[in-house]
Order: C-alpha cells, then structure tokens, then sequence
C-alpha cells in the first residue's frame, strides 16, 4: 500500500523552501527593526488553554480544535493558533514584570477545518504580540508594520479593513441590541447562526452564509454603542494610521473569529484570492492575559498565514525569493582528479561557498546537465592533465565562457566572483 500524506497538510519541497526562507527573513528583519524578539512555543498545550482564550462556542473550539487524552489523562490539543500561547509563556516567565514586551513567532497551527485553496488542517503563520500597553498609538504602529512588511516582500494588491468592536462592557450592551434586532428575523439565519443566537450572538458578525450577510446589512453597528474612552482610542488609532499613511477602509461590521478581541481589530485581504482572501488579520486583546491568570494588561497583535502570501504571489505573477543564490559544480574527471576535487570542494565549503559534486562518477555531459538543473553559477572541471599543471578550469554559466587558473589562486578568484 501506498502511505501519501494525510488530507489537509502538505510536503514543503525543496523547491519551494527559498521562497518559505524569503518570507522568514524579512519578517525577521523588519520585526526586530520594531523591537520584536523570537519567541517558540510548543504546538501542544493543555486544552483549557484555548477553550478559556479563544472561547467555548467559537467555530474553532466547537468543530476545529485537534484534541487528544494523553498518558496522564489530560486533554491535549494541538494549537489552533498562538496568541494563547505566548500569552501563557508570558505570565509563566514573569515578562509581566517587565513592562511593555514584544514578541514575534512563526511555526505551524492546526484546525479540522475542510481543506481548500489557502486553508489546510496544518497551517503556518507569522505572528507578533505586543504585551503591556493600552496605548492605542501601540495598534497604529501594529497595523503599520504589518502593512510595512507586506510591501517590502513584495505584495501590493492588498486592502485593509478596520473597525472597533470597544471594551468588554460595549460587546455586552451591543450585543443586546444585535439580538433584539435578530429575534425576528431568527428563522432566516442559516442554522449555524441560529445556534449562535442563542450561545453568543457576536458570532453571527463573522458568518460568511450570503443570506446572513444581506440580514446583517441592515443591523446595528458596533461602533453606534461605543463609550466615550472605546470611541476616543478608536479616533486615536485611525488619526495615526493616517499620519503613516497607511490606507485603509473602515468596516463597521468587521469582527475576529476570537471572542478574547476587544477594541481595535483589523483585517488584510487580497484581491485575487477568492473565498479565503484574507492574508494578515488581528488586533487589541485587553482582557486576555487576566482571563488566563495575570495582571490587567493592554495587548495587540496579529497573524499572518505563509501559505496565503504564497498564493497572493503567484496571483501577482512575481517571485517572493529574487535572490539568486550562486553556486558552484565541480566535476572531477578521473580517479586521482576525482580525489583532488573532492578535497577542493570540502575546502570551498569551509569558506562558505556552496557547492554541489556528483557521486555517481557520470559522464561529464551528464555533470553540466546536472549543473544546468541546479542553476549553477560556475563549473569547475578537474581532469588529469589539470592537476598535473595544478590548474582547473573555471566555467561561467551566465558568459559561456572559461578559463584556466591555478589551483592555489581558486578560493580567492571564486570568492571575488560570488560574493
């Protein structure tokens, strides 16, 4: 029998890993330009670390969340994302100590969700989490450099959606308003929807069944029920957004999929990308790092999926990785050429430059096809007349054209070449 991997996660493939690295680098480079340092945090934790954060009668606990009975009789779950995690890691090394903390993360997610393009059951995303201010100046400077990192890798055809769903108090008093206005319209609901009225009626915000959606065209808006302090720190965040200039639209009936959001959320969509068209979404969480046992803490955050920004990338015909990387193929024609080009090439590594030796003994034809495949930027080719010159000759890929140098000279002419 044939083992292929499992419906909803996927092999990334050597070819595709430049392209992952890219994504990698630069967020690391542009976050840490922001005072954001690495975290990693575990792909499993207890359960009741999700249930308690993201929320009990959220889509991803109630029909998403991987969970499994371990040896000690404890519900395990693999994570659905990490914002709960590194909240936890937060308060179990004392960060709450030390004032605001910025964290960024990358790694994979699970959710028993129906795969389709940009959605898999193993996910990966790049995240970052800013722990210990109100100030709503800190969500400007988060959705700037999430709009910052998006432009320098290269993705343009983006737009960003903001709204304000307030303080915990005004998801309460908005709430009763969305349900009134509901009750009479209930039996239109899709039956997801349905069951949400009841359990938490937010949760219909976030339906993307059409016939909801026309429902909720004409439904009260969050922003209509904010107190004066939610309202103020909204003005405040969008009055900064445009002082960056950075463009976006307001959504008066954008929510997160998470209950733990209160104030400012946001949402980064493609335009090319069809049903799941959202690439980088998040927001304020005040009341989270108190829900899982710490202090009263301002925080804000956001993800971004790596496989959604591939597709945006394709979508906009470029490539995410546009360094070339060189390299070199060094061909040894003979038994004793073999030898000494062995040792040339261990020699070339140890000064860091990447090469590639065949260790099949093919024909040289067979060699500088091989090289081609590998898009080597120069060949070396070693017979016996060569090494009896102590010579070799260096091949330019991208010329066509060769010459013959000393062996001794060849680190310093190929290092000059390559770097």
């Amino acid at each position: 029998m044939k083992i292929k991997a499992l419906k909803g996660v996927q092999d990334i493939l050597p070819d595709d890993i430049a392209q992952w690295n890219f994504i990698h680098e630069k967020a690391a480079k542009i976050f840490s330009r922001y005072g954001y340092k690495q975290i990693i945090v575990p792909i499993i934790e207890e359960s009741v670390l999700f249930t308690r954060s993201i929320g009990q009668q959220t889509d991803i606990v109630e029909k998403e969340m991987y969970t499994f009975v371990d040896r000690g009789n404890r519900s395990i779950a693999l994570r659905p994302e990490a914002t709960a995690s590194i909240v936890r890691a937060y308060l179990e090394h004392n960060y709450n100590q030390a004032g605001l903390t910025k964290f960024f993360y990358s790694g994979p997610m699970f959710r028993g969700e129906k795969p389709q393009a940009g959605r898999n059951r193993q996910f990966y995303q790049i995240g970052v989490e800013a722990l210990g201010s109100y100030n709503p100046f800190l969500d400007a400077e988060t959705l700037s450099l999430a709009f910052e990192y998006l432009n320098e890798i290269g993705i343009k055809n983006f737009n960003i959606s903001v709204n304000t769903v307030g303080s915990c108090e005004d998801k309460q008093n908005f709430s009763k308003k969305l349900k009134f206005f509901l009750r009479d319209r209930k039996s239109c609901l899709c039956d997801y929807c349905k069951n949400r009225y009841e359990r938490n009626v937010l949760r219909i915000l976030d339906c993307k069944n059409k016939e909801c959606g026309k429902i909720l065209k004409s439904a009260p808006k969050i922003i209509d029920c904010l107190s004066r302090d939610s309202l103020r720190d909204f003005t405040i965040f969008q009055n900064a957004l445009e002082s960056l200039g950075v463009d976006y639209t307001f959504d008066p009936y954008l929510v997160r999929g998470l209950d733990y959001y209160t104030k400012t959320v946001f949402e980064i969509t493609h335009d090319k990308l069809g049903a799941q068209n959202t690439i980088l979404a998040g927001g304020r969480y005040d009341n989270l790092v108190e829900q899982l046992g710490g202090p009263a803490t301002g925080a804000v955050g956001f993800a971004c999926g790596i496989e959604r920004l591939l597709l945006a990338e394709k979508a906009e015909t470029f490539t995410l990785n546009r360094e070339k990387k060189q390299s070199i193929y060094a061909i040894g024609l003979g038994e004793n050429a073999y030898k000494k080009i062995f040792e040339i090439a261990h020699n070339l590594r140890r000064n860091s430059i990447s090469v590639h030796i065949d260790f099949e003994l093919k024909s040289l034809k067979a060699q500088m096809r091989q090289a081609n495949k590998l898009n080597s930027s120069h060949v070396l080719i070693l017979g016996d007349d060569e090494l009896n010159k102590n010579s070799i000759m260096l091949k330019y890929m991208d010329k066509g054209t060769q010459e013959l140098i000393s062996i001794d000279s060849l680190i310093k002419i190929i290092k000059k070449e390559i770097t």
